[in-house]
């Protein structure tokens, strides 16, 4: 894996767009509006109809390409900044080599937003909320309902996020040297204590 090429980022920032671009344009953006809006019962007459339009395909389309590369971007910093104090002892280079390095975990994400787009484009329904536009996730796979308090992590969590641990844990053999249960370890933690704490936020939540 070559530390100083641009592509993965290229081709993820790319995948973001057409992704995002293609489920815009084949929603029933009314259904959407109404899924969108379905929580804010406090919003009536002029209010709710300055929500909904307020909330045309232009400005959906932005906001979630927005939203994703923002997340990919703090992804690959953080991922980066997890690499470089894993490997201060062993390998110390300069931060922006772990920036290159983790440029290459976001192949599982491009992947993912390519079957999107194309799942999007052929899809028999133009009733798909946004969590459930990922073929790959736990929601996807296991028939999660729209209405579960669940489906925003479980339409984040799927097997493109295994892809990736395994895809960190082999990036850490290769440039540490590591066996591949320290290696997968190391590689799973981040995950764990992500989507951990975002499911203890969920359970709290309910018991209120």
């Amino acid at each position: 894996m070559r530390s100083d090429w641009p592509w993965p980022l290229l081709v993820l920032a790319s995948a973001t767009v057409t992704a995002w671009t293609t489920y815009y344009a084949n929603v029933d953006l009314a259904w959407l509006q109404d899924h969108l809006l379905a929580g804010h019962s406090e919003l009536q007459g002029r209010e709710l109809e300055f929500m909904r339009n307020l909330l045309g395909r232009t400005l959906l389309t932005m906001m979630s390409v927005a939203s994703s590369l923002l997340v990919g971007g703090a992804f690959l910093l953080l991922a980066a900044a997890w690499l470089k104090v894993v490997a201060r002892t062993r390998r110390p280079d300069p931060y922006v080599k772990w920036v290159g390095r983790a440029a290459w975990l976001t192949v599982p994400e491009t992947v993912m937003l390519l079957m999107m787009a194309l799942r999007c484009a052929i899809a028999d329904t133009s009733n798909l909320p946004p969590e459930l536009s990922n073929p790959l996730s736990i929601a996807q796979l296991t028939g999660l309902g729209v209405g579960s308090r669940w489906l925003s992590l479980a339409g984040s969590v799927g097997v493109q996020s295994l892809w990736t641990i395994a895809l960190c844990a082999a990036g850490l053999r290769h440039w540490l040297g590591m066996g591949w249960v320290r290696a997968l370890l190391i590689a799973l933690a981040p995950a764990l204590l992500l989507y951990g704490a975002w499911a203890v936020g969920i359970v709290l939540g309910a018991m209120q």
